[in-house]
């Protein structure tokens, strides 16, 4: 075998290690990054299942604004109805989140509830709430008649359901923090969730 041939074998031997040696780095970093995911998945899923700390309140609402606007004034009226059932204020109790929410025909008509406990205070304005809803108020309103498990299924097929689920797909129905808040976006709907 001439030395150019031999060379040849050599540099094709080199490269062919090389790509293994790239391959076995790709492959361990790909583990690296599977277990770490796993890691911090699991201690999501462990921080998510643990119990909301319990902060009990009074059953007080507040209105943080002199002037209220229409839709903070309403929700204030609303929230202190819901905390007179002592299984909503029970919920209220668990609650330690700020939920705003914004009627997308009118950006001013916003407002924002605080829960701390059942301490609830409501403000002006849509910005810096942990959940944000936005959306037409009369299909946010209709949500209250949507029930849970098998009769939101029913709820979906009647005139008012229907119209939620085209606001969805249309982008006319916005909610941001649900996912990041689940434990409390779930109590939140309990609370507005009529009982009985």
């Amino acid at each position: 075998m001439g030395k150019r041939k031999a060379k040849k074998l050599a540099e094709k031997e080199a490269r062919q290690m090389e790509k293994e040696m790239k391959k076995e780095k790709a492959r361990k970093r790909r583990r690296k990054c599977l277990l770490l995911a796993i890691v911090v998945g699991g201690a999501m899923a462990a921080r998510a299942s643990q119990k909301p700390k319990q902060t009990p309140g009074n059953g007080t609402v507040t209105l943080k604004d002199a002037e209220p606007g229409p839709l903070a004034f309403m929700m204030s009226e609303m929230v202190k109805v819901l905390l007179q059932d002592p299984s909503k204020k029970a919920l209220a109790d668990r609650m330690n989140v700020s939920v705003a929410i914004q009627d997308l025909d009118n950006r001013e008509m916003a407002a924002t509830m605080s829960f701390r406990g059942s301490d609830v205070t409501v403000a002006n304005g849509a910005e810096g709430a942990d959940i944000y809803i936005g959306t037409e108020l009369a299909l946010l309103l209709s949500l209250s008649g949507a029930g849970k498990g098998k009769q939101m299924l029913q709820w979906l097929k009647t005139d008012d359901g229907k119209k939620v689920i085209n606001a969805v797909k249309s982008g006319r129905f916005k909610v941001r923090g649900a996912v990041k808040n689940a434990p409390q976006m779930a109590l939140f709907q309990k609370f507005l969730t009529p009982t009985g």
